[in-house]
């Protein structure tokens, strides 16, 4: 199956979800004229607005009080997955990320700042979810893991998130050359079965858990959903640190 293929796809799958999708046919003459018209890049953007619009909607109106999310906590296995902070910090985020969604990349200066106000405090795990309709997320997170496999996981990440737009194989190798990475074991690792096998076990737990969206954190195992503000991120932090005294 062809990267347009897939893309359309994973598309309908998302309209679907989300409410929007209508007659089979009518909707992939539509989606092939746009494409056509516009080009894959510009129905990303369309289809990220829409998510988000969706999302901030579901999220006003469903939302879970900080109390019933602090009820419902849930028991995220970081065992294996990249973490950075204080070893012993007593709040773990796990942050279940897409490297092309522009949301996950928006919130990256808030868990910075998190990170900051509460060293020693926090630490922080990647786990990968990307998402059926951003075409060159799967393969970022290839690239990550791979690099992570050589312990240059973060200053990957770092890459694949400062240049969301230009996402491709020759890039995923140049920086893997800047990173001073094993060129040919970056290659095969990202080729590897087990690589493939860990995300979609990052995929299905996401989705099995409430964090199919992207970005979702579990902050001690309480879920935030979104690319929230620091405000959201510190009632949750202040809430559990209150409760290890």
């Amino acid at each position: 199956m062809n990267a347009s293929k897939t893309f359309k796809l994973g598309l309908l799958t998302v309209l679907g979800t989300i409410g929007l999708s209508g007659c089979q046919n009518m909707m992939d003459k539509a989606i092939d004229s746009y494409m056509d018209r516009k080009g894959v890049d510009a129905v990303e953007k369309v289809i990220d607005k829409i998510v988000a619009k969706k999302r901030e909607e579901a999220r006003k109106q469903d939302e879970p009080s900080l109390e019933d999310r602090l009820k419902k906590r849930v028991d995220v296995n970081i065992k294996g997955a990249p973490v950075k902070g204080t070893e012993g910090a007593p709040i773990t985020i796990v942050e279940f990320s897409d490297f092309q969604c522009p949301f996950c990349k928006r919130v990256l200066p808030t868990v910075q700042q998190v990170m900051k106000d509460y060293q020693g405090k926090v630490k922080i795990a990647f786990k990968h979810n990307p998402l059926p309709f951003h075409p060159n997320a799967m393969p970022a997170s290839k690239a990550a893991i791979a690099a992570g496999n050589q312990g240059k996981f973060w200053e990957m990440y770092e890459k694949l998130f400062a240049n969301q737009q230009e996402l491709t194989e020759a890039n995923f190798k140049k920086w893997a050359k800047e990173l001073k990475l094993n060129p040919a074991k970056f290659e095969k690792d990202m080729k590897d079965p087990a690589t493939q096998k860990q995300i979609e076990e990052d995929m299905n737990f996401a989705r099995a858990n409430g964090a199919g969206g992207t970005p979702s954190f579990f902050i001690n195992g309480v879920l935030l959903v979104g690319a929230q503000p620091y405000e959201k991120f510190k009632e949750v932090i202040d809430v559990l640190l209150t409760e290890k005294k």
